[in-house]
């Protein structure tokens, strides 16, 4: 390769195109995938999960940014270092978040009266079902 080749019109030299055109049908596969992922999120939402409700939300949500990072963002198509630094941070987010939400169960005593009706009630019924029963 000639001098003048790899060099630009300033001078300097000329960054690599590593651009990748993607088909139509894929991102149209992507989107369809994006769809459905949603409204199996909404379906679960109005099943009972017995408190996994968040943890499988926070999954199915974490699922859906990684397709979209790797093909709306090309991270599919880009150095595998960054989707799994993408992929890291999101399994991060996750952790600090069920930290976060385990520490609320630590104050359920300390809610104040009529400001969290729906946390009273479901605290009263875990004191309830947890007491033992007095025997004669």
């Amino acid at each position: 390769m000639s001098d003048h080749a790899e060099h630009a019109h300033g001078g300097g030299p000329v960054a690599p195109s590593h651009s990748k055109i993607v088909p139509i049908r894929n991102l149209v596969a992507v989107w369809v995938v994006l769809c459905a992922l949603t409204l199996l999120n909404l379906v679960l939402d109005k099943v009972h999960l017995h408190g996994f409700s968040v943890v499988v939300s926070l999954t199915i949500a974490s699922a859906m940014a990684i397709v979209a990072a790797m093909y709306f963002m090309h991270l599919r198509y880009d150095h595998p270092f960054y989707l799994t630094a993408l992929i890291l941070v999101i399994i991060f987010i996750a952790i600090f978040i069920s930290f976060s939400a385990h520490d609320t169960l630590q104050y359920k005593s300390q809610l104040i009266p009529g400001q969290a009706p729906a946390m009273v009630q479901a605290a009263q019924r875990t004191n309830t079902a947890a007491a033992p029963t007095a025997k004669p």
